[in-house]
């Protein structure tokens, strides 16, 4: 798999919050914004759950996803009910 890296510039972001490693953060993405996950130390892992504030059923959840497709990348168009997208 090719990475690419974001044409998204760190310093147009309205918000910006550093997680320190173990603790939990929730927020609600509204439409049309962007969610960039960045790893700043390295070799961490990110565990994240995303749900449809609107609807908790639909959601999105990594572990299910290895599980199914065998593996945890993820590409466009990957699912059929469209709660978020990969920009690059």
């Amino acid at each position: 798999m090719t990475l690419i890296a974001s044409n998204r510039r760190p310093e147009d972001a309205v918000y910006r919050h550093v997680i320190p490693a173990g603790e939990p953060w929730l927020f609600e993405v509204q439409k049309g914004q962007t969610l960039r996950l960045l790893d700043l130390e390295g070799n961490q892992a990110i565990d994240t759950l995303f749900y449809n504030a609107d609807n908790p059923r639909e959601r999105y959840d990594p572990q299910r996803t290895l599980r199914r497709q065998g593996n945890a990348y993820l590409t466009t168009a990957a699912y059929s009910i469209p709660i978020w997208a990969i920009h690059c």
